[in-house]
């Protein structure tokens, strides 16, 4: 269940180990997945990240079923992209995987944009998501956004903080700056390290107490377990 490229479903015939592939939820993450795949285009297909957030979950729990790599998936009659009338130039502040999107729309629209972003390079907490083991996919989404950024026109202004003036004479400024963990307010926490800390490779003792029992507390668990 994780063909998700040209080139692995492509291997499995060459050698030997299938005679036809199917997939599934890498037509939700992209439904031009084949003509892009026979036209030599593979490096612009949406990646299937196999996350099952928007699709075996909302299956399971009988919603609509999407994509969280492709929003319109099973909305295409209502979310479309059209071509603007007007170019604006629009300003993206964050380059996670909102801020990527949404530059990535915009450009493909025909706004002239331009992202920022404090990190050396794109991908936000996306690059946390890939020190996951089993989700070292998440690389591959974060090649796919630059890639499709760069085919779009989109421009990548990386590597230091914006502020006020940067933002002079955008006609839109888009905030993507993403999350930050709540405070949980315990006597001490000072001593304690963060969740992007961890993942960064932050040294911790070999007993270790996790606060918080979400996606990200499961995820750190994970990590530190292996």
């Amino acid at each position: 269940n994780r063909i998700n490229t040209p080139e692995v479903a492509e291997g499995l015939l060459a050698d030997g180990m299938a005679d036809m592939v199917s997939m599934a939820r890498p037509f939700l993450a992209d439904p031009d997945f084949v003509a892009k795949a026979a036209s030599g285009r593979a490096a612009e297909i949406a990646p299937c990240i196999a996350c099952n957030q928007a699709c075996l979950d909302h299956t399971f729990s009988g919603r609509l079923t999407s994509c969280l790599v492709n929003p319109r998936a099973c909305h295409e009659t209502v979310l479309n992209y059209a071509p603007v009338a007007v170019p604006k130039r629009v300003a993206v502040v964050g380059a996670g995987p909102a801020g990527m999107m949404c530059a990535m729309v915009a450009a493909g629209r025909g706004h002239q944009v331009v992202l920022f972003d404090r990190a050396e390079g794109l991908g936000g907490q996306l690059n946390l998501a890939c020190q996951v083991p089993g989700k070292e996919e998440f690389h591959g989404l974060v090649a796919w956004f630059a890639h499709e950024m760069h085919r779009l026109g989109a421009e990548c202004r990386l590597g230091r903080a914006v502020d006020v003036a940067d933002l002079a004479g955008f006609d839109e400024v888009v905030v993507a700056t993403g999350v930050a963990p709540r405070d949980p307010e315990i006597a001490g926490q000072d001593r304690a390290l963060g969740y992007i800390e961890v993942l960064n490779g932050a040294a911790v003792g070999r007993r270790v107490a996790l606060i918080g029992a979400g996606g990200i507390g499961f995820d750190v668990a994970e990590f530190l377990a292996h």
